[in-house]
């Protein structure tokens, strides 16, 4: 994934929970926010699979990494086994690999504030009928990548998602490439519940993307609560809807999440035990030429007791082998008013006001 990366700020700054200023800056720059080289296949056994995913960019300071890996055993179509590194699947649109179709460049902005990160653990998938599936997960936390044992705390992290498409194989990404002749559709939802979760993720593990509160303030930022307090507990539990539809050129998607941070504990007292946030996004594109290129438009929100944020954006993707999204080209542009998201891999920074222009080519073979 090659992408140019320009934004255009309309305020100077923006101030946080704890009360600091924080500049608003400008950028312009080509980079790769990803990079895959995974090795998988069977050991052993028919049924015994592995995977090693190693992950390159140049947006962060860890240039290289492991992104996931993992063993698995299929007992049948409705039951494999995983034990590894993974996505924790709180979120049907971070489930979704970031190399397909998105009608965006990457995940949406509430996307990236609501879901959870990468873990290790042990996880179970399968599609128990026809058209249903699920993926449940036990993690050392929500947001735990990178920590050493003695930085987790004791209590697991439990995430479940489910969805079902009964009208047959809906298809990977958001964008209509297959070009249905029946309509598909994808009804789903997700649930995470990470227990205690005390500290977060160092700020460049892979794909990580912290916990904040409603206006961008990571939560564990001294005095974003009370002044001289540092959050050291709390709970998080994370509740996902989504649906989605796709017929003859036309594909139109949308999530919702319910987000409550509980047993909030501290350096020092608290005026708050519990604070909640709520949005989602909404988006849908046409295949103006079946196939190879398609024109979208999107909308995200999140809100909560500290604040606001929108995205409104749209663009186009042209597939230069039709039908097939092992390579693409995307031109996006979005509109960003006090973006609540940051995470270094998809262009959005805490506090923006501004114009994101994206431009990429995504390549995979």
């Amino acid at each position: 994934m090659f992408r140019y990366n320009g934004f255009a700020r309309s305020e100077p700054s923006w101030t946080d929970a704890a009360g600091t200023v924080v500049p608003i800056v400008n950028s312009n720059y080509f980079g790769i926010p990803r990079g895959r080289l995974i090795f998988s296949g069977n050991a052993l056994a028919p049924d015994l699979s592995y995977l090693l995913n190693i992950d390159y960019n140049s947006v962060t300071s860890q240039p290289i990494g492991f992104r996931a890996f993992w063993l698995s055993y299929k007992f049948s179509d409705a039951v494999e086994v995983f034990a590894g590194q993974s996505k924790v699947p709180g979120s049907r649109e971070w489930l979704e690999t970031a190399f397909a179709p998105l009608q965006s460049a990457d995940r949406t902005m509430a996307t990236t504030f609501f879901r959870p990160s990468l873990s290790q653990g042990v996880w179970i998938t399968g599609a128990p009928a026809e058209g249903l599936f699920y993926h449940a997960m036990i993690a050392n936390g929500f947001n735990t990548l990178n920590l050493i044992p003695e930085a987790l705390n004791d209590r697991f992290a439990w995430s479940a998602s489910a969805w079902w498409e009964p009208w047959g194989d809906f298809g990977r990404g958001y964008s209509e490439l297959q070009d249905h002749r029946d309509a598909a559709i994808r009804l789903g939802s997700c649930y995470t519940y990470a227990l205690g979760s005390g500290s977060q993720a160092e700020s460049d593990a892979v794909e990580n993307s912290p916990i904040r509160l409603s206006d961008g303030t990571i939560i564990t930022t001294t005095g974003a609560l009370a002044p001289g307090v540092t959050l050291t507990s709390y709970d998080v539990a994370l509740a996902a809807l989504d649906c989605a539809w796709k017929y003859r050129g036309i594909g139109v998607s949308s999530e919702i999440y319910f987000q409550d941070l509980r047993g909030l504990r501290g350096t020092g007292p608290l005026p708050i035990a519990s604070t909640s946030a709520f949005g989602g996004f909404i988006k849908g594109g046409y295949f103006v030429v079946p196939r190879e290129t398609e024109i979208y438009a999107r909308a995200s929100y999140v809100t909560g007791a500290y604040g606001s944020g929108s995205e409104l954006g749209g663009g186009f993707h042209r597939f230069f082998f039709p039908g097939k999204d092992s390579l693409f080209f995307t031109g996006d542009a979005a509109w960003l008013e006090h973006s609540p998201a940051g995470q270094n891999r998809t262009g959005f920074v805490a506090g923006q006001t501004g114009l994101l222009v994206r431009l990429q080519v995504v390549a995979a073979y």
